[in-house]
């Protein structure tokens, strides 16, 4: 049986998931009012968690994004990976061929083709997102200390449906592309929220207005921080 069809961007080293087949004006309208959104929290909020996740929600609304639901909630994981975290806070959400489809875009991530920039990219942003989790903070040990950040991801459904979901955690390990299958993340034993959901749509109409406008503010980060990933079924 054929893979499901899907296509991965990286927006400011963010992944970004579409299931299915999607035009690309639709797509673009995604990937550009996406990219305004995360352009505007990162710039002040990078090491807040909380704020990097409701900047990021307010500016998209306000561009178009109709809001569906949304949840914060804590999960509690341990040695689990990327995929496993997402799956978990997605377990109501993502049906079980987008959750095949999203092993299989993982799975791309971690072998890009010769000298593409999607580790990097993708690597870069989990450091940028780095802060100092309140249980590291007095732990005196001999133990190599941990590393907390958070990953943003964006899922869209075939149905048009955007499913953003914002996780934080942290690993004891070096950061790199294993945190996305391998069990080496762990929640932050704070007891604070670290899984933030956000069920959406885009009002094609009210986007059509501020089209224009959303392109002008992002100006030459459409053609810095707007990655597309090559995949078997999407060459380019």
């Amino acid at each position: 049986m054929d893979r499901p069809l899907f296509d991965i961007y990286l927006v400011n080293g963010n992944i970004t998931i579409f299931f299915g087949t999607h035009a690309d004006g639709f797509k673009n309208d995604i990937l550009n009012s996406s990219l305004l959104g995360e352009l505007v929290s990162a710039s002040k909020h990078s090491h807040n968690r909380e704020m990097l996740w409701s900047d990021y929600v307010e500016t998209v609304s306000k561009i178009g994004w109709i809001t569906k639901s949304r949840e914060f909630k804590r999960c509690e994981f341990s040695g689990k990976s990327l995929l496993k975290i997402v799956e978990q806070a997605t377990a109501t959400t993502l049906n079980k061929e987008e959750k095949q489809t999203l092993s299989n875009a993982f799975l791309q991530l971690k072998k890009p083709p010769t000298q593409s920039p999607v580790i990097k990219t993708v690597l870069d942003k989990l450091r940028t997102n780095i802060f100092v989790a309140s249980d590291e903070i007095n732990a005196f040990t001999s133990t190599k200390p941990s590393v907390a950040t958070t990953a943003r991801l964006t899922f869209v459904r075939d149905t048009a449906t955007i499913i953003t979901l914002q996780v934080a955690f942290k690993t004891s390990d070096d950061l790199n592309m294993d945190i996305l299958d391998q069990p080496i993340l762990n929640a932050i034993m704070d007891g604070k929220s670290n899984t933030w959901l956000l069920a959406s749509s885009l009002d094609s109409r009210r986007y059509d207005n501020v089209r224009e406008a959303v392109i002008k503010k992002v100006g030459s980060h459409l053609n810095t921080d707007l990655l597309h990933v090559p995949t078997p079924n999407r060459a380019g």
